[in-house]
């Protein structure tokens, strides 16, 4: 085994000494790869520059402008749901958001129902359903965002 290293040691001593002296150098790099080289820095100084700024920008935003529209009614065999679309209008997440939904008859308030949504996401919509005992046709409907946590 030691034989084995020293002829490979040595091998290496004469190649070194092969060509009067002179090592292999790597070829010179090319314009083309200045090129792609300076556009990848400046790409990426680009990407960190935006996230930087969209960040200290947007970092302060809140879920202000959040709209809620009855879709549809669909009566089941003990109860009838009402589908919305919740749209988020601004730059800022909303978690945890709560939308509730009441049958008015004049002033008063005759059933209220209520969900939640996970997640919101900035300039986004979701749909949602709210189920009420009373038929929402013989009422006045309300659906409104109730409140939300910031993620």
């Amino acid at each position: 085994m030691a034989m084995h290293s020293e002829s490979a040691g040595a091998r290496r001593q004469e190649d070194a000494s092969r060509g009067d002296g002179q090592q292999e150098h790597a070829p010179p790099t090319s314009p083309w790869e200045w090129v792609a080289a300076g556009f990848g820095v400046l790409l990426i100084a680009a990407m960190i520059g935006y996230m930087v700024q969209y960040g200290l920008r947007e970092g302060s935003a809140v879920p202000g402008d959040i709209s809620v529209a009855a879709v549809g009614t669909q009566a089941g065999s003990h109860a009838f749901t009402v589908r919305f679309k919740v749209k988020n209008e601004t730059s800022a997440t909303a978690a945890g958001l709560r939308v509730q939904g009441e049958l008015k008859s004049g002033d008063r308030v005759v059933e209220t129902a209520e969900t939640t949504f996970d997640y919101l996401p900035p300039y986004s919509s979701r749909y949602g359903g709210l189920i009420f005992e009373n038929d929402p046709s013989r009422y006045e409907l309300h659906i409104t965002p109730s409140g939300y946590n910031e993620p």
